[in-house]
């Protein structure tokens, strides 16, 4: 009977031990996991802050597009506007020529050079 006896008690302390062995396994893996979730929360974290400053870069890039768009705009509207002028003055300045061309060819001013010509003389 206390053969069995020691039995009984090294299977006890047998199986005391093997439980120990686990739960300290299931301790460093419990430990290793929570690390693992850290690393894991963290690089979440990093990635989601660098979507975010993405999005936010992104977003005033749209916004400074839309700004030189209108810019652009403006500039050609006034590009028109002012090769439009260009256009009517040099018309003008055309006609000009043309009137003052056909006054000094016309009798009266050819006359009137010819008389101040005789009155210098």
């Amino acid at each position: 009977m206390t053969e069995s006896l020691d039995e009984r008690e090294q299977l006890i302390a047998d199986l005391l031990e093997e439980a120990h062995g686990l739960r300290m396994k299931l301790e460093d893996f419990s430990l290793y996991t929570e690390s693992k979730v850290a690393e894991f929360v963290l690089a979440r974290n990093q990635l989601t802050k660098e979507r975010d400053d993405a999005v936010h870069a992104m977003s005033l890039a749209t916004q400074d597009m839309l700004v030189l768009r209108q810019r652009q705009d403006q500039l050609h509207q006034q590009l028109i506007h002012i090769n439009s002028r260009i256009a009517k003055l040099t018309s003008q300045r055309d006609r000009a020529r043309e009137r003052v061309k056909a006054l000094e060819s016309s009798r009266a001013v050819r006359l009137a050079e010819r008389l101040r010509k005789l009155r210098r003389r």
